[in-house]
């Protein structure tokens, strides 16, 4: 039975929680971990037993379609149901949100759309929802009213023109719902998909490696959802996870439960999309408890500059990572999970004090408490696995990786005017600069053309954030006093990882550190573009933190 624990009734808050109460929580968090996560449920992603489900692919029509874009589309915004859980435990397909759309004499639902950098992007969205919504072009730079600002939201039975250029190179990006005060549950329960950006460095990239997308080039979302007894998607967070983020205990890759993919010894390539509300994922390809080397060829902006080998790699909700896997370290008849590794998600609700003096058992307990709050049987850090790579034999494919991939100029940064940014948390709402989002208040204002660096800061807050800026993509110029399971990983210089590099749109900040990033705000866009920098755990994002900021004319 896929039943949901209720762990705490009433969904008590525990800032300011002490004695007898402080210790109440511990136990309740020590038998929630159990020295782990909960196993052997339904779909446990714990149990590698359970991977038994083929991992769905995009194809031409269909659910995740994927759409070459070659004339306006008509979006709409529905409700509708899917079969997200297979046999038994789903006694029918679950109710769902999704974008409809009709192409070619081919129907869509949340299609994967596909187009050329300096094509230009025309779009209706109808809003068949019996409420508000409104399509974000997440990483995408387009002027601020084709953006999905919450401003923007409209109504039931209404209707949004998007018209742009696509100025991006090429890359994986993604639209989803931006709803005011509605994001975090119409995007977890559907409205999201892929936007994929072709340039001549991608093709350059695909005929080097013999890739062929939905063949050899997998898309591939990662989300965590939880479900009742019938199959049926949960989202119904207590006061605690309203405030620290929604969290599942099922693991979907394409909306997948516990997949498996049939491979052959040769390499592939993964577009990995977190697009979980809350859950971050330190992500390796295991074999027999050994992590093997993969290799990083792009980040949220597209290619950078050359490839990178790795053997983990942390992945914030909204960022995305390209990956090459050679799946040929693998013997026929052999497995390698690509899985999320375990990791101290440095919690800590009552987000007083500065976590970077927390000691390590400290950060435990507060993490333990965290786990007993939440609904979901398997906590934020838990280790389990996300897709299972089944290798059988065939012949490889001679490929040679180019030792260069695209060229990322850096932004000169002379004269820059440096601008601080400071997350914090107050009557139990987190801020950004003191600020909770208010629709018409401008936090700052920048000129345009001007380039400036944001020193952003999670002083005291008790719990990692991802900020996400829209319009604009940005470069990590260095990370300071990061904790000590990122610094294992930051070898590119000035604590920088390898999410950190090429061009980025979202930005994991840890408790405790400080993370500086330059940001050029060059456009020909007329007039002033008033845009939004958030975080992008969905339920901090709806609960108001985010700001509006204007590039001035």
């Amino acid at each position: 039975m896929l039943s949901r624990r209720k762990l705490l009734a009433g969904g008590v808050v525990v800032a300011g929680v002490a004695g007898a109460g402080l210790l109440y929580f511990r136990h309740r968090a020590s038998q929630a971990l159990g020295g782990g996560p909960f196993r052997h449920y339904p779909f446990d992603p714990v149990a590698a037993e359970n991977f038994q489900q083929k991992l769905f692919i995009p194809v031409a029509s269909g659910p995740f379609g994927v759409l070459d874009v070659a004339a306006p589309l008509k979006l709409r915004a529905t409700a509708a149901s899917f079969p997200l859980l297979p046999g038994p435990a789903s006694q029918a397909p679950s109710p769902f949100l999704l974008y409809q759309t009709e192409h070619g004499g081919q129907a869509y639902q949340n299609p994967i759309l596909r187009i050329e950098r300096g094509a230009r992007f025309t779009a209706s969205l109808d809003n068949a929802l019996t409420e508000p919504t409104i399509i974000h072009w997440h990483g995408l730079h387009t002027p601020a009213k084709m953006d999905g600002h919450p401003g923007d939201t409209i109504g039931p039975g209404a209707r949004y023109e998007y018209d742009f250029t696509v100025r991006n190179r090429g890359g994986t990006y993604w639209y989803h719902t931006h709803a005011h005060d509605l994001t975090a549950k119409q995007a977890y329960n559907g409205l999201a998909s892929f936007f994929l950006v072709d340039d001549d460095d991608q093709r350059k990239l695909a005929k080097a490696l013999d890739l062929k997308l939905g063949v050899t080039d997998l898309p591939l979302v990662i989300q965590d959802k939880q479900f009742d007894a019938q199959g049926k998607l949960v989202y119904r967070p207590n006061a605690h996870e309203s405030m620290m983020g929604w969290l599942g205990d099922i693991v979907l890759a394409n909306l997948t439960p516990n997949a498996v993919r049939t491979v052959t010894p040769r390499t592939y390539r993964l577009r990995l999309l977190n697009g979980s509300n809350a859950r971050i994922y330190r992500l390796a390809f295991v074999k027999s408890d050994a992590a093997l080397p993969f290799t990083v060829i792009g980040t949220d902006g597209g290619l950078i500059e050359r490839p990178e080998t790795v053997t983990e790699a942390f992945l914030a909700p909204g960022e995305r990572l390209d990956v090459l896997f050679d799946a040929a370290q693998a013997q026929a008849g052999e497995t390698v999970f690509l899985k999320s590794l375990a990791f101290d998600p440095m919690e800590n609700e009552e987000g007083a004090g500065s976590m970077a003096g927390m000691s390590s058992q400290g950060h435990k307990g507060m993490s333990q408490m965290a786990a007993a709050m939440s609904s979901s049987r398997l906590s934020l850090g838990a280790a389990f696995n996300v897709l299972k790579l089944s290798v059988t034999a065939g012949d490889g494919v001679a490929t040679t990786l180019p030792t260069a991939l695209s060229e990322i100029k850096p932004i000169r940064t002379e004269g820059a005017l440096e601008r601080k940014i400071e997350l914090s948390m107050q009557a139990m709402r987190f801020l950004i600069n003191g600020r909770t989002f208010r629709m018409d208040e401008i936090a700052f204002e920048v000129k345009r053309g001007a380039v400036e660096i944001w020193s952003i800061s999670n002083p005291t807050v008790g719990m990692p954030h991802p900020m996400h800026i829209h319009g604009f993509s940005f470069q990590v110029i260095e990370r300071l006093n990061s904790p000590p399971q990122w610094s294992a990983t930051a070898r590119f210089g000035k604590g920088r990882a390898v999410s950190d590099l090429g061009w980025k749109d979202t930005l994991l900040v840890w408790p405790g550190e400080t993370v500086r990033i330059a940001i050029d705000f060059a456009h020909d866009f007329p007039g002033s573009q008033t845009y939004v920098f958030h975080c992008h755990n969905l339920e901090h994002e709806d609960a108001g933190m985010m700001i509006n900021f204007r590039v001035q004319a």
